[in-house]
């Protein structure tokens, strides 16, 4: 990796700045708190992100400002990258926003998290570290603040080792070695479960034998039964036939008994038809000779003129019944004009002013009307009286005629009478006629009905026994039918309780294949948690034990020969122990790090974070962060003498790209290149 340039907008305190970085050794050169760090993190910021904890957004935002942000420009195995980060301040916090990656001109954008994740896999380091806050590697090869180098000195063993696990990317066998505690902890969870489930496995395997040996005893009882079940079917059978033989006689019988009834009841029919028939004759025969004796010496020859004389008598009737009513209608209106000129003469002895003419009528023209309406209704009663007097004349001829005809009509009745008499009597005759020769019909049916009647008796007789054999053998078949059902139903007993006991059988069988394959998993189980606990987690330690003391031999010789470059004092010799802490001894007496003085502890943070440059590029393969360092105030407490020693760290470094940030002036005569950063007016530039 080789950084070209950073543009920061109200980072910090820097409202707009853009810094080049030249190939070789650069000076971040300025007074304390001038804002050289700050360029630093704002790198590390472009690269990863903003991170709690390590380097929190709030804590590169300008105050006041609303956003702001990073572009860094670098290049990474001949590709040049532009990296834009943004930070945006919201009403109660300051969040990242999306950003984008340019690479070899094709621009992609991205939320922070896909930014860090395209970044890692530039610089080739592992993938787990996307997932993890803390970008280890980095810190502890690239850029590591002033004060963090030596936090690691002081941390606790554990701590201390935990880290360098981390950074070495050996941490992965103490994951191994926690997740197999894990997975044997949970094999013998499982392992108890097994053996709890497998507890009662002998005793489902007895309890399948003495079932399968129920199953036989039942096979043997259903075998002793079937032959005395067939053997009754077979009887039954035989009697079911013997009966279908006797039912088909009595069939036949029933068929002569229905055919025997039949006769009996039509003979029965025709003798009564018969008795009936010779009521009837009888009756016939009186009333015949009855009638014989009213028509006897009458004769029908006058009816003929007395029904002329009727019809001629009707129509004189009909005649003097019209000129009646002519008259009555005749008088009615000679009453109507009779009652008019009465009304006439009244009005014109009453009228003074005539309605028409609207003139004055004199006595003389009203004595003319009077005498005029008074003659005419002197006529009009004459004529009343003629047509009441011929009105009575022609009422005494319709009586008359009237009583005339009912006389007619009274002779007309009697040779009616005599009439349906003579009818009667020959209908009366020929009726009889008609019963006697049915009656003759109905001896011969009953004749023929009684010979009918003795043929089938004679057949009935020779079915007198079939009934009751087919009471005997029906009463046999009853008494044997249950039987049969019982048998059947002891059978059938036997088979649900072999079917019980089977499905019983075959659950027990799967519950036991399933304990049989449980122990044998608990077996598998048993033998992989020795494996495990015996060997595995064994292999792991060692393997572990391995690396790190490959790695703390190289450390240890790296931080002991950077320590001597820095610090030329025979009186004090440095190393590490197992835990990679640091032992100082002094006059041959070890001593805490806290003892020593400020440009000593400088030098052994120094020492011990060069000795991990090397170490982790060297142990951490594909990497692309092995030719750049930076170094944050490394030279704090040095004295003179120890600042000349910087120049003969920085020629043996053999890195491409080295970064210092320092106030020292006297760094300045042995770096390629120095950029100054001043503060104007609390805003940091640089000249």
């Amino acid at each position: 990796m080789f950084l070209k340039s950073v543009k920061l907008h109200n980072i910090r305190s820097y409202e707009s700045a853009e810094i080049n970085f030249p190939p070789g050794s650069v000076l971040l050169a300025g007074d304390i708190g001038s804002g050289k760090s700050t360029i630093l993190l704002a790198v590390e910021f472009a690269i990863f992100g903003a991170k709690k904890g390590e380097l929190p957004a709030y804590t590169l935002l300008r105050h006041g400002k609303k956003e702001g942000s990073v572009e860094l420009r670098m290049q990474i195995d001949n590709k040049d990258i532009i990296i834009k980060r943004v930070l945006k301040r919201s009403n109660d916090d300051i969040r990242q926003e999306a950003g984008y990656i340019v690479m070899n001109g094709i621009k992609k954008e991205g939320t922070s998290e896909e930014l860090r994740a395209i970044v890692l896999d530039l610089l080739g380091y592992p993938k787990d570290l996307i997932k993890k806050g803390k970008d280890l590697i980095y810190r502890y090869t690239v850029y590591t603040p002033q004060e963090a180098m030596k936090q690691i000195l002081y941390d606790d063993k554990e701590t201390r080792l935990e880290t360098l696990r981390k950074v070495f990317n050996i941490d992965k066998y103490k994951r191994i070695k926690d997740n197999s505690k894990i997975i044997t902890a949970s094999l013998r969870e499982k392992k108890k479960g097994i053996e709890g489930f497998i507890l009662d496995l002998e005793y489902k395997k007895k309890d399948l034998e003495e079932r399968k040996n129920e199953i036989l005893e039942i096979d043997r009882r259903i075998s002793e039964i079937q032959p005395k079940i067939e053997e009754m079917k077979k009887i039954i059978s035989d009697k079911k036939i013997s009966i279908g033989s006797i039912e088909n006689e009595i069939r036949e019988l029933n068929a002569l008994k229905k055919e025997f009834s039949v006769a009996e009841a039509s003979l029965s029919h025709k003798v009564e038809q018969n008795n009936r028939l010779n009521d009837e004759i009888k009756k016939l025969e009186r009333q015949a000779e009855e009638l014989k004796k009213d028509v006897e010496g009458k004769s029908l020859q006058q009816i003929d003129a007395i029904t002329k004389k009727i019809n001629e008598k009707e129509k004189e009737i009909n005649l003097a019944e019209l000129n009646y009513r002519n008259s009555i209608k005749k008088i009615r209106e000679l009453e109507v004009r009779i009652e008019h000129c009465s009304d006439t003469i009244k009005k014109v002895e009453s009228l003074e002013i005539c309605p028409v003419c609207e003139q004055k009528v004199d006595e003389k023209h009203k004595h003319d009307v009077h005498l005029r309406e008074t003659k005419k209704y002197q006529e009009l009663v004459g004529q009343i009286k003629n047509c009441n007097e011929e009105e009575s004349k022609l009422e005494r001829i319709r009586i008359q005629l009237k009583k005339e005809l009912d006389s007619l009509m009274k002779g007309q009745s009697h040779f009616n009478v005599l009439k349906i008499k003579l009818e009667n009597l020959n209908e009366k005759t020929s009726l009889m006629e008609e019963k006697l020769r049915l009656k003759e019909s109905v001896k011969k049916e009953i004749g023929s009905l009684n010979a009918k009647k003795s043929e089938l008796n004679s057949s009935i007789a020779k079915y007198s026994k079939t009934e009751e054999k087919y009471r005997l053998v029906k009463k046999e078949l009853d008494e044997l039918l249950p039987q049969e059902r019982f048998l059947e139903l002891e059978k059938k007993k036997y088979e649900a309780e072999k079917d019980s006991i089977a499905r019983f059988i075959k659950s027990l069988e799967k519950e036991i294949s399933g304990k049989q394959k449980a122990k044998e998993n608990l077996a598998y189980l048993s033998q992989l948690s020795n494996w495990i606990d015996e060997l595995f987690v064994n292999l792991m330690s060692a393997m572990e034990k391995h690396v790190m003391a490959s790695i703390h031999s190289q450390f240890n010789e790296l931080f002991k020969n950077w320590f001597d470059v820095l610090l030329e004092d025979e009186a004090i010799s440095i190393r590490v122990d197992e835990e990679f802490t640091p032992i100082i001894e002094q006059d041959g007496y070890e001593t805490y790090i806290e003892n020593l003085s400020g440009g000593e502890k400088t030098s052994v943070a120094l020492s011990y974070r060069l000795a991990l440059n090397k170490v982790i590029n060297d142990a951490v393969a594909g990497i692309k962060t092995k030719d750049i360092i930076m170094l944050d105030e490394p030279t704090d407490g040095f004295s003179s003498e120890q600042l000349d020693k910087v120049r003969d760290v920085l020629n043996q470094l053999s890195i491409n790209q080295i970064i210092i940030v320092s106030h020292e002036g006297k760094i300045e005569s042995f770096v390629d290149n120095v950029i100054r950063v001043q503060k104007q007016e609390h805003v940091s530039v640089v000249v």
